[in-house]
């Protein structure tokens, strides 16, 4: 009797073996990489359907976050922070997207004040002038129509790199003050480099915008999907078209010093869902 036993149980060994042991369900509704992030970080929210009906609302900052389909039961979201986003314990809900204002999961992150440092510049005043409140309306319009619609779906894949040789000048969150008057938060990463050097797509995606715009000159935004976007600032030429796909690595233009500009650099910048983040952590 114990030899058959023991058989049986060799035989569902093998068994489990071969097809794999069964793995729980997520105990909870809602899942985040981090509970805790620097401002200018960002936070991977996942979130299983089968658990909160369809069509669930994710709510953080006083802002809907857009959720974006992976596999058959779940939904995936990015959610960016940046210096405007209050330091401290706050709640990331999920609602019923039938029964409006119903919270089903709520999980508490907590966002860290950065101190950052601040940049005096003095510019010439034609680059002065492309403060104008009316050329910067301009450039916002086509920024927001060229990314009005972005993919749905995943297209970068591992780390991102960054997409020139250069010497990193001013970092991200620092504190512009052009002319004595303060002007905002640098929601970017500046890299100089000589006019001419070679700049790359820091993952896979689609080209949305490769255009010369007022401020930040000539200029190409790259769609990777899940609401996420990177953007190449200054450059002195274009190699891409609008629509067009690129991998990690493509050669996308060259360093200059267009637009709003001081010298020869390549301005960085990564955008999750409309929100400016620190592209660097995204390449570790």
């Amino acid at each position: 009797m114990t030899r058959i036993r023991l058989a049986y149980s060799l035989v569902w060994i093998a068994i489990l073996l071969a097809f794999g042991v069964p793995t729980a369900a997520p105990a909870a509704g809602i899942e985040l990489s981090a509970t805790t992030i620097k401002q200018g970080e960002a936070v991977e929210v996942t979130v299983y359907v089968s658990e909160v009906g369809r069509n669930p609302v994710l709510r953080f900052g006083g802002r809907v976050w857009p959720l974006y389909r992976i596999g058959q039961e779940g939904l995936r979201t990015y959610i960016g922070t940046d210096p405007f986003t209050r330091p401290g314990t706050q709640r990331i809900t999920v609602e019923s997207g039938a029964r409006k204002g119903v919270v089903l999961f709520s999980r508490g992150i907590t966002v860290q004040r950065v101190s950052f440092p601040t940049r005096r510049l003095r510019l010439d005043p034609d680059k002065f002038a492309l403060l104008d409140p009316k050329l910067i309306a301009i450039e916002r319009q086509k920024v927001g129509t060229a990314l009005r619609y972005l993919s749905s779906g995943q297209h970068w894949d591992g780390a991102f790199i960054v997409p020139v040789e250069g010497r990193r000048t001013s970092p991200y969150g620092v504190i512009s003050v052009y002319q004595g008057r303060r002007r905002g938060w640098h929601r970017g990463t500046d890299f100089a480099a000589p006019v001419g050097t070679p700049v790359y797509a820091a993952n896979h995606g689609i080209v949305r915008l490769a255009e010369p715009v007022p401020v930040s000159g000539n200029a190409v935004f790259i769609d990777h999907g899940f609401g996420v976007v990177t953007s190449y600032l200054h450059m002195s030429a274009i190699y891409v078209k609008a629509g067009q796909r690129v991998r990690k690595g493509t050669l996308i233009g060259a360093v200059g010093a267009t637009g709003l500009s001081t010298g020869p650099h390549l301005h960085w910048a990564l955008r999750t869902n409309g929100v400016l983040v620190d592209p660097l952590p995204w390449t570790r």
